[in-house]
């Protein structure tokens, strides 16, 4: 079974270990650039409210580092990464992501 796989994995531990790390970066990010107004969201399910820069131009940067981000609504990157991502993942996410910003 599905849930027998989760435990076996350690999968909701990741979740939760993983997630408040992708916090922690996503909140260093917001307070080093003044485009970016807030984090949002909980876990692996994150955001990033943009404003003043089109979302559209940070979304194509990051697709050409090779970061696969999406949009909820017209101002918002939204990260949802899939439940086995690791640390060392998120900090190479954030390090594209910011190379995509310059």
């Amino acid at each position: 079974m599905v849930f027998d796989l989760y435990e076996e994995e350690h999968i909701l531990d990741n979740v939760r270990e993983v997630g408040a790390y992708l916090t922690e970066k996503l909140d260093a990010l917001v307070q080093k650039y003044d485009f970016f107004a807030e984090r949002r969201g909980k876990g692996l399910i994150q955001g990033i409210e943009v404003t003043g820069r089109p979302i559209g131009e940070i979304v194509s940067r990051a697709q050409e580092e090779g970061v696969l981000i999406i949009t909820a609504g017209s101002n918002v990157l939204r990260f949802v990464p899939p439940l086995v991502i690791t640390k060392a993942d998120v900090d190479e996410m954030v390090e594209k992501l910011e190379k995509a910003l310059l």
